[in-house]
């Protein structure tokens, strides 16, 4: 497997997770066609994590900007974070060498949770 492929497949069950998520899944289930931002959030974690992106991306990412209008809460990033490690965790035991990604992966976890933070004001 590659790492393009782990990192898509992690996004894919994290997403299947938090649309059914009863404290975040609203923010998701409000989302028309949900199913196809998967590739460009994929893409997104590929080149945090791997500096490049094997998907086109057609406009650039501007994460932070997007999400203002959602008003999240802490606790509801607090959720996505705690969801996302968990799915994480479910994908490198099936995966064991991805080990060295996963920690790079939970660097820019806690990177983004302070932005999004000082974003939210919190």
């Amino acid at each position: 497997m590659t790492t393009q492929d782990w990192i898509f497949r992690v996004i894919s069950s994290f997403y299947d997770k938090a649309r059914n998520d009863l404290l975040i899944g609203y923010h998701f289930r409000n989302i028309p066609d949900f199913n196809e931002h998967i590739p460009r959030i994929a893409a997104f974690w590929e080149l945090q994590l791997l500096g490049r992106s094997e998907i086109k991306i057609s406009k650039p990412f501007d994460v932070i900007n997007i999400h203002t209008p959602l008003n999240i809460k802490r606790g509801e990033l607090g959720r996505w974070l705690v969801l996302f490690r968990q799915t994480l965790k479910e994908k490198l035991s099936e995966n064991p060498e991805m080990k060295t990604i996963e920690e790079d992966w939970e660097k820019k976890l806690i990177f983004f949770e302070m932005t999004f933070l000082r974003s939210l004001g919190l």
